[in-house]
């Protein structure tokens, strides 16, 4: 009997300990479906935000094909980055397949000439539809994006395998589709005569391309096509055109993916990643940094502003060195080209208390505070850190 009732006790404990669990649904992205004209048929898209997604700012979009496999792998990677400053915080756009070969082969020139082309015609005779699905890209997805997100003219593709085929073939026929190309062991069903009559798309480059392009343990026509590939490359890539090949050897076809995506990002925005060294901070000023970034606009065709957390490093580093006059004019300049961002006038507020001037302090401490309620923010802890500072720089008034 005793035993019984410890039972019913144990049981009673559970249940009320479980009715106190709560539970919510974790979201990641959203699913947008689309009418295609151009494809007569409805596409989803499955969309990524930054975290702290504001409106105000814009960003790079990363658009990945095979987005039913790569959409969830790809966040995690570009959060990963993106938390590190590795890569700047940007959107994820994944194109799950509706029917992958009439998208991703391209068109044979005229009669199959090689094996592979017989292949390619035998095996998947819907192929050939690149055209189209570029289109699709360029006049559909592409709009619906920039016109419902704050996008800057920054696009990134990832495609492996036949997606990967798709990548290079959209890169050598349109190279202005895209920024940046991640190029994933792409399948060796494209002609030879139609690679090398392509390169010759990218000699006369209008803006600056970057591309990441891997093979994994494939042998055979995978390796012989790559080795095709990196000879064009080596022989007919301007100077505006930055590339970097590399074999993932350890990894297999689909294992290959995810480790490419992790180095194919921080490749291609390795010219992003800025930091401030401390010979600069020392030395320098900030005309040095706004004319990198200045270098950097011109190179893509758009403009690139300075990161607010490179702004805020080196005004930090000018004062730590008793440069409080250069360390203004960052700080000033941040604040003058984000008049709107909360963390600029917070940044102004430090500086300002660190220099013992705390009435601007508080002046800086309230801006921010009030800038960060007026953009939506609802953090509380934030909400209290800045009250709290606002609150200090006045007891330091009245001392």
């Amino acid at each position: 009997m005793i035993r019984l009732c410890l039972l019913l006790l144990a049981l009673l404990s559970f249940t009320c300990l479980a009715q106190q669990v709560a539970s919510e649904q974790l979201v990641v992205g959203q699913k947008v479906t689309i009418k295609s004209q151009i494809l007569n048929e409805q596409r989803d898209l499955l969309i990524y935000l930054p975290k702290n997604y504001d409106a105000e700012k814009k960003y790079p979009v990363i658009y990945v094909l095979d987005g039913e496999f790569y959409f969830i792998p790809t966040i995690g990677v570009v959060s990963s980055l993106s938390a590190t400053k590795a890569i700047p915080e940007s959107l994820v756009v994944a194109l799950p397949t509706s029917i992958r070969v009439r998208d991703y082969l391209p068109p044979i020139d005229g009669e199959a000439k090689s094996r592979q082309q017989k292949f390619t015609q035998q095996k998947f005779p819907r192929f050939g539809g690149t055209k189209n699905f570029q289109d699709f890209l360029e006049q559909e997805v592409f709009n619906f994006i920039d016109s419902h997100y704050s996008t800057l003219p920054n696009r990134t593709l990832i495609g492996h395998s036949n997606a990967g085929v798709f990548s290079l073939h959209t890169l050598l026929s349109k190279p202005d589709l895209f920024t940046n190309y991640l190029v994933i062991s792409p399948a060796p069903w494209w002609g030879e005569k139609e690679i090398d009559n392509n390169f010759a798309n990218i000699r006369d480059l209008k803006s600056a391309k970057n591309l990441f392009i891997t093979l994994a343990s494939e042998s055979g026509r995978y390796y012989s096509h790559m080795m095709r590939l990196l000879a064009n490359f080596k022989s007919h890539a301007p100077n505006s055109f930055q590339w970097q090949y590399q074999h993932l050897n350890e990894h297999t076809h689909e294992s290959s993916v995810y480790p490419a995506i992790y180095q194919g990002l921080s490749y291609l925005y390795s010219d992003f990643n800025y930091t401030p060294s401390v010979e600069l901070a020392k030395y320098g000023d900030m005309a040095t940094i706004a004319s990198y970034y200045e270098g950097l606009s011109k190179k893509y065709g758009f403009t690139v502003n300075i990161p607010h957390n490179v702004l805020a490093e080196f005004a930090s580093q000018q004062l730590n060195m008793g440069r409080n006059k250069q360390a203004f004019e960052t700080l000033n300049y941040f604040v003058e080209h984000n008049p709107n961002a909360s963390y600029a006038h917070q940044n102004l507020a430090f500086a300002y208390m660190r220099t013992e001037q705390h009435l601007k302090a508080k002046e800086s401490f309230t801006r921010a505070l009030n800038l960060y309620q007026k953009n939506g923010g609802t953090d509380y802890t934030v909400v209290d850190f800045l009250n709290d500072m606002i609150g200090n720089m006045e007891s330091n008034l009245t001392r």
